[in-house]
């Protein structure tokens, strides 16, 4: 077994999960937000805005999230809705891309390899939903789709680690 850290583009797969670190992070903040007004909008001494709600070309993020695609494990039936583990996709988002980014270079590069076809894997699903089922347009999702297109083709694309993986 190889660990990650010795396949090529290791530098560029770090730089490319921290962005999706990043904005995973401040979409989890976006859904604590809106999920707090509703629970308390008394509290709110400010109308919240997300950055990813531009209503001039009717994206809204904050939307989406809320939608039951947002929370894939409970959509999907692998976890009771409600249950503790049934977070947010953005928090799955964060651990993958921390993941991706602290610890993919310490272990069996088929780990990795496993954990980004699930995160692609559901990028599409998502993708798809968003575009033909929901059809809404949120900014923030889709730069998480091209991050995580990004990082599958690093690792499976033409010359890149699979590839040169079993060339050894």
């Amino acid at each position: 077994m190889t660990a990650a850290a010795d396949v090529p583009g290791a530098g560029l797969r770090s730089a490319i999960s921290f962005v999706g670190l990043v904005l995973s992070i401040y979409a989890v903040y976006v859904e604590w937000k809106v999920h707090h007004i509703r629970e308390a909008p008394e509290e709110m001494e400010e109308e919240f805005t997300a950055l990813c709600d531009i209503q001039a070309i009717g994206a809204s993020c904050s939307q989406v999230f809320q939608l039951p695609q947002g929370r894939m494990l409970s959509y999907f039936g692998i976890i009771p809705e409600g249950h503790v583990l049934d977070v947010p996709n953005a928090v799955l988002g964060s651990i993958y891309y921390l993941y991706m980014l602290l610890f993919s270079q310490l272990v069996p590069i088929e780990l990795t390899y496993c954990l980004t076809v699930a995160a692609m894997s559901s990028s599409v699903f998502l993708a798809y939903q968003l575009t033909f089922v929901v059809r809404e347009l949120c900014l923030l999702c889709w730069s998480t789709h091209v991050i995580n297109s990004t990082l599958t083709w690093n690792l499976f694309g033409p010359g890149n680690s699979v590839k040169k993986q079993k060339s050894v």
